[in-house]
């Protein structure tokens, strides 16, 4: 079986992973996004797509993937999101749990180059951001648990979608325009929408 393809079946992003919902309100002055009280900063993200640019030179099918700021805005969110409902339960994601979801990546890829080259080509991530990931997915496990839901029953992903969703109104999550909007039904970061192009598109017509 092809290596990559493999990889791409064990990194394949859960749907229930997403948000489903956004607070209204402009961001803060430099922040890329705001949950609760907690701040994602511009700069932040982009050290995060810088990390992935630099992994993916060379690798052009990487470097021509649209919408990368917003898929890595996606997984800070949703990793501060997860770990903030986590709190409200007196639960946290350990280094452990963290490290076992890591060696299962890398025991399925079969190699630490293409458990590498699959975070570039199929997350779009830097290849450091697997450690976030994967906390995302742990702590997803442990949502699931505290809500008397079977991790691996066929419902875990309508269960977690609800149980995000509700985190995500509770605390509040507001993302910069610039980067996009929580689409609800597609569960994921919509791109941003800039009129200025139509406009300047139908003055020069």
């Amino acid at each position: 079986m092809n290596r990559r393809r493999t990889a791409a079946a064990v990194l394949a992003l859960c749907a229930a992973g997403a948000l489903t919902a956004c607070s209204s309100g402009p961001a803060h002055p430099g922040a890329a996004a705001v949950v609760g009280n907690d701040r994602i900063t511009v700069a932040t993200l982009q050290s995060h797509v810088s990390a992935f640019q630099s992994a993916a030179v060379g690798d052009s099918a990487a470097q021509q993937q649209a919408g990368v700021s917003q898929k890595t805005l996606a997984l800070l969110v949703s990793e501060q999101l997860v770990d903030q409902a986590l709190a409200k339960e007196g639960k946290s994601v350990t280094e452990g749990q963290v490290q076992q979801v890591e060696a299962a990546y890398l025991q399925q890829a079969g190699s630490a180059q293409a458990l590498r080259q699959a975070v570039v080509d199929n997350l779009f991530l830097a290849p450091a951001d697997l450690e976030i990931y994967a906390h995302l997915q742990a702590g997803q496990v442990l949502l699931l648990q505290a809500a008397g839901v079977d991790p691996s029953s066929s419902t875990a992903d309508s269960a977690l979608q609800q149980i995000v969703a509700k985190a995500s109104g509770e605390i509040g999550v507001t993302v910069n325009p610039r980067y996009g909007s929580w689409d609800a039904k597609a569960l994921t970061l919509a791109a941003a929408d800039q009129p200025w192009l139509k406009k300047t598109a139908s003055t020069t017509a």
